[in-house]
Parts: structure tokens; C-alpha cells; sequence
């Protein structure tokens, strides 16, 4: 796999993938990397810690927290299965929104493509986020005993914008100020039973664009941007690449025939060289996946940073 990823230059978005690409077939623990396990009724949650620069250079990981939470009916419309996820992200932004006053902006800001499902993660959980912001200045009483000003942003993408994503939000920040900054953005899997089933909760920040395009761009987190940056997202996409790969070895498996990668990456080199083989593929479903998982988000965040705050409340400020 790793051969695969150099050829075709793809990115590995979770850090459970980078993990098990590293330690490969000898499953062997990786020095710098701490890995704990939490279990949830309908799934489960791995913390990664990558803790030092060697580690940093194995996994193709920033120094960090990696919180991937794991729910395979996240997919579907089950109420019990999406209110156990929200928790599970509020509790983990808990520290992150414990250390900052509760009375300074927090800045939500939603990457991605809005006219592209699969890329649309982002501005959807934005759409269903509570904003408070402009009440404590225009209608204070209208806000509830407990309430946090927030405000949130979908800055679209440079293709419609002419203007970098970082370019916007590094601005905003400069005038608002926010003490932290939460950014949802849709990922790339190396495994489609990943897709609408995995959400990653990263201190790292996130590089705009990685799941839909190879070119590098700004990276946006604590050094960038001056604030500390809580990344969420989940995969919506798989590389082509990778499917026709996972396919030929099946093939090779069943028929009981030797597995080369080198000419499993020949073989598919062709195929996809109209696309100059970053094509990526999503399921049919793929605008109910961003449905569920973005009303999960935004209900993970609307927890964490409004603790006190029933359900039914929330509803009543989003926008």
C-alpha cells in the first residue's frame, strides 16, 4: 500500500490508516506512537498520540492527538447510534473548550465545496450549528443562561472564490479574535467501509482540499492562524486507486495466485490515466451520509460548547 500511495501521490487523512500502513503486516507497536481504545455501546474510540519527530516522520502525522470514533450504523438514521457519537465528540472537545474563557468567541468554520455532495460536510454543519454571536450585541435577551458567543463561517473553496481558504479565515480571526477555532472538513478513506461511519478528531488542524486534490495548500492550525485549531471530519470519498488495488488482491487471494503490488500498480496505471489517477469515488447515498453525519457533528459541538444547554434549545439557534 505504501508503494501504491508514493505512485499515485495519495493523501492518508486518518491516522488509523497511517498507523496500519506503517506497522504493516507485523502489526508491531510504533516507538512514539501511545494508542488507547475506548468502547462505546454501538462502537468504539482509538486515541493515537504521536509524541515525537521520528514517529511525526513514519506516520506523515503533525505531533498531536488523533480521536477516531467508530460507529458503523452512523451511517443510517439511528437516533440512539447519533445522540452516542455527539457525546462522544463533546467529550473529547471538553478539554479543548474547558481551557479557553467562556465568555470569548469561538470561530466555527465549515471547508468544502457546498455544490459538490461529497465535499459538502462542511457548510452542512455549519448550516445546522447554533450561532450566538451577534445576539449578545444586538438581542441579549434572547440568549439563554449558559450560552457562549459563536460564530461560523463557510468560506467556499478557491475554485469559486478566487481567494485561499486560509486567506479568509485568518482574517476573520485577526478581527474577531476567537479562542478557538473548529473546523469540519470531509476526508479521504483507504477503505470504504470508512466512508460515513468515521469521524477524526485531530489538535493538528487541517490542510484544505487534501481529500479532493494533491495540491499542497495552507495549513491551517495553532501556528498558522495563532489560536489553537480543533479539526473534525469524516471520509466521504475513496481514491479509485485504492479500490481497483483492494479488488486485484481479492482476485489474486481467490484464485490463489501471487500478489504483486508492483504490477497491480501497472495494471491500474492505464486505467486511470485519463484522470491522471486521482479519481475518486463515493456511494449513491452519499447525500444522506452527509445528512447524518453533519447533524451529528454539529449537535458533538452545540454539547461541548454549550454543556447546559438542552437539545430543543440548540434547535432554536441554528441557522
Amino acid at each position: 500500500m505504501n508503494e501504491l500511495l508514493r505512485h499515485f501521490s495519495l493523501q492518508v487523512d486518518l491516522a488509523m490508516e497511517a498507523r496500519d500502513l506503517v506497522r504493516g503486516d507485523s502489526d508491531l507497536e510504533i516507538p512514539g506512537v501511545i494508542e488507547e481504545i475506548e468502547e462505546l455501546r454501538n462502537g468504539k474510540i482509538t486515541i493515537i498520540r504521536i509524541t515525537d519527530s521520528a514517529a511525526e516522520k513514519r506516520m506523515g502525522k503533525p505531533i498531536g492527538t488523533y480521536v477516531t470514533i467508530e460507529a458503523k450504523n452512523l451511517r443510517i438514521r439511528d437516533p440512539e447510534v447519533h445522540e452516542e457519537v455527539s457525546q462522544a465528540i463533546a467529550g473529547k472537545l471538553k478539554n479543548a473548550v474547558d481551557k479557553i474563557d467562556p465568555k470569548a468567541p469561538v470561530l466555527l468554520v465549515g471547508l468544502g465545496n457546498w455544490r459538490a455532495t461529497p465535499d459538502s460536510l462542511g457548510p452542512k454543519t455549519i448550516e445546522s450549528s447554533p450561532v450566538t454571536r451577534h445576539y449578545y450585541k444586538y438581542a441579549p435577551q434572547a440568549l439563554v443562561e449558559g450560552m457562549r458567543p459563536v460564530c461560523a463561517i463557510s468560506p467556499g473553496v478557491l475554485g469559486t472564490t478566487g481567494i485561499e481558504t486560509f486567506e479568509i479565515i485568518k482574517g476573520i480571526v485577526e478581527k474577531i479574535k476567537p479562542a478557538l477555532v473548529l473546523v469540519i472538513d470531509s476526508l479521504s478513506a483507504q477503505n470504504t467501509e470508512r466512508i460515513g461511519s468515521t469521524i477524526q478528531i485531530s489538535d493538528t488542524g487541517i490542510q484544505p482540499g487534501s481529500a479532493l486534490s494533491s495540491v499542497n495548500r495552507q495549513v491551517i492550525n495553532h501556528e498558522s492562524l495563532g489560536v489553537p485549531v480543533i479539526a473534525i471530519g469524516c471520509p466521504m470519498v475513496v481514491n479509485a486507486v485504492t479500490i481497483a488495488d483492494q479488488a486485484v488482491q481479492a482476485f489474486c487471494q481467490k484464485r490463489n495466485l501471487p500478489y504483486d503490488r508492483q504490477e497491480s500498480v501497472e495494471t491500474i496505471k492505464p486505467v486511470l490515466s485519463f484522470f491522471g489517477g486521482s479519481l475518486t469515488v463515493t456511494p449513491k447515498e452519499v447525500d444522506d451520509l452527509v445528512e447524518n453525519v453533519s447533524n451529528v457533528i454539529s449537535y458533538g459541538i452545540a454539547y461541548s460548547l454549550f454543556p447546559e444547554i438542552s437539545r430543543e434549545q440548540l434547535e432554536l439557534y441554528a441557522h
